[in-house]
């Protein structure tokens, strides 16, 4: 093995910091490092950066994403990065008012909320308008909202959604075609045992402050092409060494010093994030002790038509069987005919990808029906990406560590980081900026 200085580019200033993990977390803290005059070198496994959030080609020809992402309006720290690494957010997502459209079988329920009210009033306005809804739901629900705003949505002791919603005394029709999609799109976690406080500090981000909080953010290219790549350019750009392909087999730490072993080199640094999945942690430092984690994974099913084909909504809700969500990416990314069907928290699926392709295409009919479409049901390609550790299960009171660790010169990053949102990607990038925080403020 060799041993070599790890840094190019700027002249070397600052703490030499090394990142292991070149996803969200890792770029995040590389940047806010880089901008506080430290240096960085980027450790990533995979030939591509991005983790769970990059673009994975289809037949030589096609950019999908691992799995179909969706931001809100309320990520601050998500539009703060793109901002700071110079994206204007406008290139990188597609900004649409929240509109619900949610199907039942052949029913529907369609919640849009105006541009013009301010927010609470936009979510009270679209509740009292909302089709589909029945009066006691829409009545139900505004009243729940109002109650939870007295109480800053905060509860004494952290509970089950489901056992929220019974509480707050929401009708079977609201949980189905409103309360379940959005706790599923939110902590990928099934209501019986969601933790209804991470629950409740998304409604209240998205829902309380600025009527844009609510907005879906949907990436306009394969997130690879959209957001990954810009930012990894732009931290190079800084001076961030990044070395792709470049497994860590170990990390020593100690009081003077880090040394970082990959196949080709040991490395010396001052400090240490580890910015990978709770569950390749002990690979990489097994000393580090952190909670055992549950997973929930998601399922995308990618469906290509004829380029005419389109649906009535860029993204539409199911609430009759597996699928959760499908989105029409032709209207979302200039994919035309290209369909990504959501399939979040889910039990083991049929070994047989045709089946469950079947499956999706028969509810995607049933919820078409209302609008007297139907799709062809034997698509030009189908494409199945299963990520079986998408999220941990956002359980009440689920333990979560802290950036810091036992020892002073290694900071963990990632979604999993103690923090009140679950696995999202602004979690994630919270938590990059968090440890990047925590060894400036060590100066």
């Amino acid at each position: 093995m060799t041993t070599h200085a790890p840094f190019r580019g700027q002249t070397p200033v600052g703490k030499k910091v090394a990142v292991i993990g070149a996803g969200l977390a890792g770029i995040a803290a590389a940047l806010k490092l880089l901008q506080h005059g430290h240096q960085v070198c980027l450790f990533e496994a995979a030939p591509q950066a991005g983790g769970r959030a990059r673009g994975v080609i289809h037949a030589n020809t096609t950019m999908l994403d691992n799995g179909q992402h969706l931001c809100i309006g309320a990520y601050r720290t998500t539009l703060a990065l793109l901002q700071q690494a110079n994206i204007e957010a406008e290139q990188v997502f597609m900004r649409l008012p929240l509109s619900l459209h949610m199907h039942h079988g052949a029913q529907r329920m369609s919640l849009v909320t105006p541009t013009w009210l301010p927010a609470p009033l936009h979510l009270l306005w679209g509740l009292l308008t909302a089709h589909g809804l029945d009066w006691r739901s829409k009545w139900r629900a505004i009243c729940w909202m109002q109650q939870l705003k007295h109480q800053a949505f905060t509860l004494p002791a952290d509970i089950t959604v489901a056992t929220l919603l019974a509480k707050g005394k929401q009708t079977p029709m609201a949980i189905r075609t409103l309360w379940e999609p959005l706790c599923l799109a939110a902590l990928n976690t099934p209501i019986t045992f969601a933790s209804a406080q991470v629950f409740l500090n998304v409604l209240r981000d998205s829902f309380q402050h600025r009527r844009h909080d609510s907005d879906f953010l949907i990436v306009k290219a394969d997130l690879s092409s959209a957001l990954i790549h810009p930012l990894l350019q732009h931290i190079q750009t800084l001076g961030a060494e990044v070395r792709l392909h470049s497994t860590v087999t170990a990390l020593q730490a100690s009081d003077a010093a880090c040394v970082i072993s990959t196949a080709t080199s040991n490395d010396t640094f001052e400090d240490v994030i580890v910015a990978v999945g709770p569950h390749q942690l002990k690979t990489i430092a097994g000393e580090l002790s952190i909670p055992a984690f549950d997973y929930q994974p998601i399922t995308t099913v990618y469906l290509q038509y004829s380029a005419e084909t389109r649906l009535p909504h860029p993204i539409m809700g199911l609430c009759h069987g597996l699928a959760q969500w499908v989105f029409d990416r032709g209207r979302c990314c200039g994919q035309a005919g290209l369909l990504a069907v959501v399939i979040s928290a889910h039990p083991p699926l049929n070994s047989d990808k045709a089946v469950l392709v079947t499956q999706c295409i028969a509810e995607i009919n049933q919820a078409l029906a209302a609008y007297h479409i139907t799709l062809n049901t034997a698509p030009q390609w189908t494409q199945v990406i299963t990520e079986k550790r998408a999220t941990f299960s956002c359980t009440p009171d689920v333990l979560r560590p802290g950036t810091r660790t036992s020892n002073p010169h290694v900071f963990l990053a990632g979604d999993y980081i103690a923090g009140p949102y679950p696995a999202t990607i602004e979690g994630t990038i919270t938590s990059g900026y968090a440890a990047a925080q925590a060894i400036i403020d060590r100066l």
